[in-house]
């Protein structure tokens, strides 16, 4: 009998075998047919449609990243494209005093300890102890009436009742209460100032011998509009939005990374937790663990990967278990914490299963990670009972909850290294950045300057008033507009706007390009009476104080609030910062401690510059772990030092020299050239610089090679979110492939010829400034890194200090270089003392006694490579 349906369509077909084929049934042999036919012919027609979008219209997803680490699902696997990206600054206050180090800078009616073991940032928290019902600390800050402000402490309050902050004098300024006894949780609060200067106090509440701690206080001014808002704002949303940052701080270095599928790294990263017997790194993914004797302690390596709230992961395990024995408990072991952000446990999944006999193990666990999970801390070893040996490898977290196959972690990242400033207070004429032709470039509204020794200081026009001193230095701020300073000086004190002649810590930047400053008598030492000259005022900004060593000691010097220096007697200088270490020569660089002055002003008209970038983000289809945050510092010199111990290290403070610039958060990366070195291990470690340092065995350490790191800072900075979009379908994809084809080929070209330059050198011509002119100044570098300049230039400004030109990157010298050159005033007169300053940010300048027609032939130094 013949089928009554086709195979594929399903059309009714005339039996003819059968006696109903003596009819026709037109229903069921023409009109179901050809509505069967219409319906594939619909399904076909919306299957071509569907391939026709995504093959020739473009379509795009918009995602906002937000701070912190979050999950993003990707429709496609496809890169990101950056749309906003926008910059924030936060001035505390308080400058540094918020950050808990340091005992002297606050009042209290009790004796304060410093807890090194309890803290939200830097080194310490404060610890104080109850001698009654209370116990406060309190320090004041500057403010201006009628402006609003936003106070913050991160407390716990340990075996006390409560704790909270407060503004006194105003009615009604009192914080939330903080009843959490182990964790750090913050207390705010908003106020309206009355005064100038207003005094933040945290309270603890108990009996007497009760305790707390408290850490990361910051007092900010706020708009109106964030007033109104903040008002409704939970007290942990309220710290998320203004967190603790010591004095000034833009956006400053802003990354996103998408973790990898597998969110741990190789071996190379983890850390010791506690050591029984050996730990050997066998491979990026395999490390043994051996142990000989029972009974002796755990045998272990963690790592602490970022994690999301209420997230489903998976933890997969592989270990090859040989010679087990001792009194066995989970024998080959993982456990498994999720954590808050201030180290708390908040879930513990160990639970199994373990690898308890010989063999190979594959161990699995599924999990949903709490609330408030900042972190999980993965740790593999061998238990407190155990003997034997296993070989962990293939170990994985991924999202979702099952296990999928092992993959080594490879991470996808932008990294920009840049400032991002905005109006402090209302977030106004923000610097933005924007992508052209592959390259990442910054609209810049805002400039800083380091306001050290090297600069032709000279006394301003206001002379000194009342113990403070008006000092200045011309042509660094041209193009400011007037008033928009906002400065720190070097103890971290904020230095507003203000009348410099009569106020001491205060600053002025003029449309003229002047910068003024009030330096208070106890930190100068200059008397009233005496006019300090330009080597006084640079040795102050480099950090020293003056003093008559005849009648003051240095410890004195250092400490007193009166005059120590009014031209008579023997002069000395006292370091301002740390050790009362002296010197009798005037000083000319700055020391290991100290922080130079820095200011911060917007510009008139806004500028365009490139910004260093790394990497390109990208997500993969599904979900992406994604963390987005400031503080990156992309592939620094770095200076493997010789340990005792028959090592290299990086970063151990305890190691002259190893040090990064930066106090480390977290090591990402070491590179062997432009190859990372996986042979190096990254680890927590107490002499650390900062929190983590690297270490690499002599065997494996190359004297020839150069080193870089690429690592987080430890000092905070705002973060902002990253605004862009993903290619959503195929036209898109290809359209963005053809792009990057393009612009890597352009640039590709631009460093080709970049190389070509290097190899057969130019003259190049410099833009001369403040009224210097010349058609033969020229400048070329060598392909030993010498650069050269020569030509003559007249008819400028003469005083000290002032710009001639600005030399480009690659073309600057590493330290402040001074150079003697020939000027004459046109007449046959000459000086014999005219130099040339040429500093790290490659401004030339004048120096000394200068003329109107200076030669420039034959300066030359090496640049930094």
């Amino acid at each position: 009998m013949a089928s009554e349906k086709t195979p594929n369509l399903g059309l009714n077909q005339i039996d003819r075998t059968s006696p109903k084929t003596t009819y026709f049934d037109l229903e069921k042999y023409l009109d179901q047919n050809w509505r069967a036919v219409d319906e594939f012919a619909g399904d076909v027609n919306d299957g071509v449609n569907a391939i026709k979008k995504r093959l020739d219209t473009t379509e795009r997803k918009t995602v906002t990243l937000e701070p912190g680490v979050q999950m993003v699902h990707a429709e496609k696997a496809a890169p990101f494209s950056l749309t906003g990206l926008s910059g924030r600054t936060l001035v505390n206050l308080l400058g540094r005093m918020g950050s808990c180090e340091t005992v002297s800078e606050w009042s209290s009616n009790v004796a304060i300890a410093i807890d090194s073991n309890s803290k939200t940032n830097g080194s310490s928290s404060f610890k104080i102890t109850l001698g009654s019902a209370s116990a406060t600390a309190s320090a004041s800050f500057l403010t201006t009436p009628g402006r609003k402000y936003i106070a913050i402490a991160d407390v716990k309050s340990g075996n006390t009742s409560k704790v909270a902050i407060s503004i006194n004098g105003i009615a009604g300024a009192v914080g939330n209460e903080v009843t959490s006894a182990s964790v750090f949780a913050p207390s705010v609060v908003r106020f309206t100032t009355k005064d100038y200067f207003h005094i933040v106090t945290v309270t603890g509440t108990g009996a007497s011998g009760n305790t707390f701690n408290m850490d990361s206080v910051r007092v900010y001014e706020i708009s109106e509009a964030d007033y109104t808002a903040a008002a409704s704002y939970t007290p942990a949303q309220a710290a998320a939005k203004w967190p603790y940052v010591d004095s000034l701080m833009p956006v400053r270095n802003p990354y996103a990374i998408r973790y990898g599928e597998n969110l741990l790294p190789s071996f190379y990263e983890w850390s010791t937790v506690a050591q029984a017997g050996t730990a050997t790194t066998i491979g990026p993914n395999q490390v043994r663990l051996d142990k000989s004797t029972g009974l002796s302690g755990f045998n272990t390596l963690g790592y602490k990967v970022n994690a999301v709230p209420a997230t489903d992961y998976t933890l997969s395990v592989t270990v090859d278990v040989s010679n087990i024995g001792g009194t066995i408990g989970s024998g080959a072991y993982w456990n498994l914490q999720a954590m808050g952000k201030n180290g708390e446990v908040l879930a513990d999944f160990t639970t199994g299963p373990f690898a308890t006999s010989n063999g190979t193990k594959t161990m699995v666990k599924s999990f949903t990670t709490p609330a408030n999970t900042s972190y999980l801390q993965v740790i593999v070893g061998l238990d407190i009972a155990a003997t034997g040996t296993a070989v962990f490898r293939d170990v994985s977290i991924n999202i979702g909850s099952a296990a999928k196959p092992f993959k080594p972690r490879e991470d996808s990242m932008l990294a920009l290294q840049t400032d991002l400033y905005a109006d402090p207070v209302t977030g106004a004429n923000a610097d933005t950045v924007f992508e052209r032709d592959g390259q990442y470039f910054k609209s810049k509204k805002w400039h800083g300057v380091t306001l050290d020794g090297s600069l032709a200081w000279v006394q301003g026009e206001g002379g000194a008033t009342n113990g403070n001193r008006q000092v200045k230095v011309s042509g660094l701020s041209a193009g400011a507009v007037a008033g928009s300073g906002i400065g720190t000086k070097f103890d971290g004190k904020i230095l507003p706007q203000g009348s410099t002649g009569n106020t001491p810590d205060s600053n002025a930047v003029t449309a003229a390009g002047e910068i003024y400053l009030g330096i208070p008598l106890a930190d100068s030492g200059w008397a009233d009476s005496y006019g300090p000259d330009q080597n006084d005022i640079k040795a102050y900004f480099y950090g020293y104080k003056a003093y008559d060593a005849n009648t003051i000691t240095p410890a004195n010097a250092q400490t007193m609030t009166t005059a120590t220096w009014n031209g008579t007697g023997t002069k000395y200088w006292v370091q301002r910062v740390g050790a009362p270490n002296f010197t009798q020569s005037v000083p000319q660089q700055s020391y290991a401690g100290y922080t130079p002055y820095q200011l911060v002003y917007q510009l008139a008209t806004p500028t365009v510059e490139p910004i260093i970038s790394e990497g390109q983000l990208s997500f993969t289809e599904g979900d992406n772990q994604v963390e987005v945050g400031t503080g990156i510092v992309l592939r620094e010199r770095a200076n493997p030092v010789f340990e005792s111990n028959g090592n290299y290290q990086i970063n151990n403070a305890a190691l002259p020299g190893s040090n990064l610039s930066k106090m480390t958060e977290k090591i990402l990366a070491v590179y062997r050239g432009n190859v990372v070195d996986n042979r190096f291990s990254l680890i927590s470690f107490a002499s650390a610089y900062g929190k983590q340092m690297a270490i690499i065995y002599t065997s494996n350490y190359d004297q020839a090679a150069t080193y870089t790191a690429t690592y987080l800072m430890l000092d905070r900075s705002p973060v902002v979110p990253f605004i862009g979009s993903y290619a959503a379908n195929e036209k898109t994809l290809l359209a963005d492939l053809v792009d990057s084809v393009q612009q890597n080929t352009a640039r590709v070209s631009v460093l080709e010829n970049k190389k070509a330059d290097k190899d057969n050198p130019a003259w190049l011509t410099p833009t001369l400034l403040n009224g210097w002119s010349s058609s033969s100044v020229k400048y070329l570098k060598m392909n030993d890194e010498l650069v050269v300049i020569r030509g003559i230039t007249t008819g400028g400004v003469v005083a000290p200090g002032t710009l001639l030109f600005t030399l480009p990157v690659g073309y600057r010298p590493g330290n402040l270089t001074e150079i003697r050159v020939r000027s004459s005033n046109g007449s046959g007169v000459e000086s014999p003392n005219a130099t040339i300053m040429i500093d790290s940010a490659g401004q030339v300048k004048t120096q000394n006694t200068t003329y109107m027609t200076v030669w420039l032939d034959g300066l030359s130094f090496l640049a930094e490579k």
